[in-house]
């Protein structure tokens, strides 16, 4: 990646980069034969090559190989490799992948993010006080085909059936992953993914919640949740158990809400009649109008057994374009929770879809170093927002002019 947020990836960001790089590729364990004496490349030097690729935009598993090619990268890079050599070969990047274990990569990255806590370098992070979640899924865009010759499904593998544009129905395999990140006006820091697993949470839209649901388990175990107050999520989470399920952890749920046949819209529309609008408010850097209602003390949702607010959010474009979002959450969280503060979670949680989701399957392009292997997956998902991470955190601390506008 050439630059990212407005800023150049310069050798001041590799100075900053260079401690948690080294830490994280020291942490883990090589999985290959260890008295195997004909192992010609190191695991640092596979590592190496992979990270520092994707800083510099390898959008490829050939494009990765390529760069340890470079000889001024290598030359530069040595320390690395205790001076051997660095592998060449695309089938030996992709085999070494195949083989780690994504699960040490988190752990370690665990202690660093709770390292990095401690230091206070998430404290720009927070919004007026607050530390925000945004919970979401990617799916990664690497579809195959089951009607080809040599295409066999793995134990993580979705699978729906459309034309595809032809008048022929097709059934593809997809991989969609459950991402939790802590965002604000720097960036987003990458906390943790879950996979979605066919045979356990099954392929409809709904199955991402039960994923969803074992990521903030394990997170609430090693103690991730405590770096956050507040988790957004779009309108796929809108329902009782999975607000339930976040207040549970000691966190505020805050849900985007489009379901019109639910009791609680019905109510809301019901009292918009009498409910007015606040005073306009203009925000000069977006060249946005907004105005604002509040439903507070809101009881028709059944399944849910205490009151719910809802901020009805208005915006006018400078085009003059309109639209609406709800949000929805406990209401013993109102007087917290002002409207212009929602408005800025859900401004939030769209710049991790557009930022780092998108960067993660249209700018470095990981659907064409994945291949079919669960780990490889999970690994490269988590070494792209691992960059890009830090990325975040270089901004914060050395180029606060680059952030994103900051509200109230």
């Amino acid at each position: 990646m050439k630059s990212y947020n407005g800023i150049e990836v310069t050798e001041n960001f590799y100075e900053f980069f260079a401690p948690y790089f080294l830490d994280i590729i020291s942490h883990i364990n090589d999985p290959r034969e260890q008295d195997n004496y004909n192992l010609r490349y190191s695991l640092s030097s596979y590592l190496s090559v992979i990270i520092l690729g994707l800083c510099q935009g390898a959008t490829s598993m050939r494009q990765i190989v390529l760069f340890s090619k470079d000889e001024a990268f290598r030359e530069r890079a040595s320390f690395l490799f205790a001076g051997a050599n660095v592998a060449q070969s695309q089938n030996a990047f992709t085999n070494l992948v195949e083989q780690l274990d994504p699960h040490a990569f988190q752990e370690r990255y665990n202690m660093m993010l709770h390292e990095l806590s401690h230091s206070g370098a998430l404290a720009p992070f927070a919004v007026q006080g607050l530390r925000i979640g945004a919970l979401d899924g990617i799916e990664l865009h690497h579809h195959i085909y089951t009607d080809r010759q040599n295409v066999t499904a793995c134990a993580y593998c979705l699978k729906r059936i459309h034309k595809k544009g032809t008048t022929q129905e097709r059934e593809e395999c997809f991989h969609r992953t459950a991402v939790l990140t802590l965002v604000g006006h720097p960036g987003s820091i990458f906390c943790e993914q879950e996979p979605l697993q066919c045979i356990e949470d099954g392929s409809d839209k709904g199955s991402e919640k039960k994923a969803a649901k074992r990521l903030l388990h394990r997170i609430h175990e090693n103690h991730l949740l405590d770096l956050m107050d507040v988790i957004v999520c779009d309108a796929l989470y809108a329902d009782a158990d999975f607000i339930t399920t976040v207040q549970s952890y000691g966190i505020i749920p805050v849900i985007r809400i489009k379901q019109e046949n639910y009791n609680i819209m019905q109510e809301v529309n019901d009292l918009s009649q009498h409910v007015s609008f606040s005073r306009e408010d203009y925000d000069y850097e977006r060249k946005i109008s907004y105005r604002y209602r509040i439903f507070e003390h809101l009881t028709s949702w059944k399944t849910y057994k205490e009151q719910l607010c809802i901020v009805e959010i208005h915006e006018q474009l400078h085009d003059g374009k309109t639209q609406q979002a709800r949000w929805v959450f406990p209401q013993k969280y109102a007087t917290q929770l002002l409207p212009v503060l929602v408005r800025e979670f859900g401004h939030l949680r769209w710049q991790e879809e557009i930022n780092e989701f998108k960067l993660a399957n249209q700018h470095l392009h990981i659907k064409h170093m994945l291949h079919h292997g669960p780990n490889s997956i999970q690994i490269f998902l988590f070494l792209k927002l691992f960059v890009l991470t830090f990325f975040s955190l270089f901004v914060a601390q050395y180029e606060p002019r680059l952030q994103k506008k900051r509200i109230l």
